[in-house]
């Protein structure tokens, strides 16, 4: 029995989620306040904006959450190793 193509664009990933909405799952935790997130039914990505919104993912927000990842990282280690907390 074939489908008509009305009856596979409405089964399709991208109808279901415009009906139901996204499922999100974060996949990459930038740094504390930012988050990158992927629908777990048609694979979209997106991330938070400053309110704590979520937006779809550009190249210029994956470039910026990478390089806010990479700062996160660089001060996580220079504090741990170079400037480690005297203990009282």
């Amino acid at each position: 029995m074939k489908m008509s193509t009305l009856q596979q664009r409405i089964l399709s990933r991208d109808y279901l989620c415009s009906l139901f909405g996204h499922k999100f799952k974060i996949t990459k935790k930038v740094n504390a306040h930012f988050n990158e997130y992927e629908c777990l039914i048609c694979h979209l990505k997106a991330t938070n904006d400053p309110k704590g919104n979520k937006i779809i993912m550009t190249k210029q927000l994956k470039d910026i959450n990478e390089t806010l990842f990479y700062l996160n990282l660089k001060r996580q280690f220079l504090s741990k190793f170079y400037f480690p907390k005297k203990d009282s």
